[in-house]
């Protein structure tokens, strides 16, 4: 069963959001995200939160319609960090997140980390409105569309990187924030491979649903 977490972001298009929708899914509303649902009239099954800004409004109405409200005060973890942590003490471990930009870049880079530091135990996608944004710690090959723009950075570091299938090959390079990057490459093949010892990359992958 896959889930999909809603943060207080901007939120892709509805066409995107059904396809992560379909087949069996429980939605989570991370406290404020529940009035983006309420906005496109879907029913979160959990809302989870210290509840600062989801608002009474939306929680009668999310209460009435049979959400499960769980409020966690603590001040340690975000709302996003606290649905993740509920996610794997339910052992929901195939995650979608929408609206993890687009409006603070605080929230957004802040976000990337608790992505990085939750993908060791989850299989976690970012999705906006073009690329769903992921990390990988190993080698891996993705299907793709030929001369579409893919990304990717280390987060923080990957080391002796070779790959298939772009424009722009890496030989052996490494990669590290705030050093070099591998962003606006172009595909050459349906396939990309990524071969590198050891680290992570932030990966951007088109998911070609607009």
């Amino acid at each position: 069963m896959r889930t999909l977490i809603f943060l207080n972001g901007e939120i892709p298009n509805r066409k995107i959001v059904e396809h992560y929708k379909k087949g069996r899914t429980i939605i989570i509303a991370a406290d404020g995200g529940c009035k983006k649902l309420k906005s496109i009239n879907i029913i979160p099954n959990v809302i989870i939160g210290d509840l600062d800004s989801a608002g009474d409004s939306a929680l009668r109405y999310f209460r009435s319609k049979g959400s499960k409200i769980i409020k966690i005060d603590e001040q340690e973890t975000t709302d996003f960090e606290k649905s993740l942590i509920y996610c794997k003490a339910n052992n929901l471990l195939e995650t979608y997140v929408f609206g993890f930009s687009g409006l603070r870049i605080d929230h957004t880079v802040n976000n990337l980390s608790i992505l990085k530091r939750h993908t060791e135990y989850m299989n976690i996608k970012m999705i906006d409105n073009e690329f769903e944004v992921f990390i990988i710690n190993k080698s891996t090959s993705i299907n793709y569309r030929k001369n579409e723009l893919f990304s990717f950075v280390g987060m923080p570091k990957a080391f002796n990187i070779h790959t298939k299938g772009l424009k722009y090959k890496l030989k052996g390079e490494n990669l590290k924030f705030g050093i070099r990057e591998g962003t606006l490459n172009l595909s050459t093949s349906k396939v990309i491979t990524l071969n590198f010892d050891k680290g992570d990359l932030l990966i951007f992958k088109k998911h070609f649903l607009n």
